[in-house]
Formats: C-alpha cells, structure tokens, sequence
C-alpha cells in the first residue's frame, strides 16, 4: 500500500500543524506523490 499528499500527513495538522495556511504543504504532497508513484511502478515491474 503506498500512499501520497494529506494521507500521508503533509496536510490537516501532519507535518505542518493545524495552525498551517492552505497550500503550504502543496510541495510535500506532489514530493510523496512522485516518490509513492516511482515506488508503485518499480513494484509492479
């Protein structure tokens, strides 16, 4: 199971808090999206 963006805590008081601004954590979840999805493939073969 991989999982990217606000499910993997980069946004509704994860890693940045609930106190954070929207869209703050916009870069961490296109990171953890890559990195699940690469991930993903190279699983699958």
């Amino acid at each position: 199971m991989y999982a990217a963006g606000e499910v993997a805590g980069f946004g509704g008081g994860g890693m940045h808090g609930y106190n954070s601004l929207e869209g703050t954590f916009l870069g961490g979840c296109l990171f953890s999206g890559r990195v699940a999805g690469r991930a993903a493939a190279t699983a699958v073969g």
